[in-house]
């Protein structure tokens, strides 16, 4: 598998978690890679490829 493979199964188990406890999510490619990088306190080889904003329905 890919890096960009095991990043949409991860997306889509928060999705499916998300679902099942009456939240809303949706999958995003636009971060601010260098401060969630430094947030996570990845090093320099990670990359982060998603992020999933949780929150209630409105």
């Amino acid at each position: 598998m890919t890096m960009g493979t095991d990043a949409g199964i991860v997306s889509e188990n928060i999705n499916l978690f998300c679902a099942g406890m009456g939240l809303v999510t949706r999958p995003r490619m636009t971060m601010d890679v260098p401060a969630i990088k430094k947030l996570l306190k990845l090093s320099d080889s990670q990359v982060p490829l998603l992020n999933n904003p949780v929150g209630y329905a409105k």
